[in-house]
């Protein structure tokens, strides 16, 4: 044998591995280069050029025992102190009862009930009282003394649940009732 005639025997050698690689890498052959406006698409095993386009799955493919989800809105649950209202023990100068209610959906931490004593020359007292731990809907009422004695008629008196925020309520504006002292 010649040496052209090995060379172009290693030559065509060489270049059906190359080939042969190449279609394993692809086994659907070369990846057309397709005019502008066009894409390659894949169709029962070979590519073709198109419109872009998106099309649906046929009706046998689609998955026909899924349901559509139902949504349902998100219900909050937290707890919502309120203070329904507050009045003056009898016979007492500085006790009062606070009536307070957890009027959120969920069970409420113990926490505190600050009460203030605001005087005319514009001085202020101040005490606190523990509020259990209160269910949903669950109403207590709880004694609170502000010291010192010396309520005169007409003194302002505030009392607020929760005086320092450290339970996140569904409504953080009912915390709070104010008096006026009789």
């Amino acid at each position: 044998m010649n040496k052209s005639t090995v060379a172009c025997l290693l030559t065509n050698v060489v270049l059906s591995v190359l080939a042969a690689n190449v279609m394993a890498a692809n086994p659907n052959g070369p990846i057309p280069k397709c005019p502008l406006g066009q894409i390659p698409v894949l169709e029962q095993g070979h590519y073709q050029c198109q419109q872009p386009s998106i099309k649906a799955k046929d009706s046998s493919a689609r998955n026909a025992s899924a349901k559509t989800p139902v949504l349902t809105p998100a219900k909050v649950v937290l707890p919502d102190y309120a203070i329904l209202g507050a009045k003056r023990v009898y016979g007492k100068t500085n006790t009062f009862a606070v009536t307070v209610r957890n009027n959120g959906t969920a069970t409420s931490p113990a926490n505190q009930i600050f009460g203030a004593h605001y005087l005319a020359d514009n001085s202020s007292w101040g005490a606190d009282a523990i509020i259990p731990s209160l269910n949903p809907g669950q109403t207590k009422v709880i004694n609170i003394t502000i010291p010192p004695e010396n309520y005169t008629r007409g003194d302002r008196i505030k009392f607020t649940a929760d005086n320092f925020k450290q339970v996140v309520e569904s409504n953080e504006n009912n915390n709070s009732y104010a008096m006026n002292y009789n």
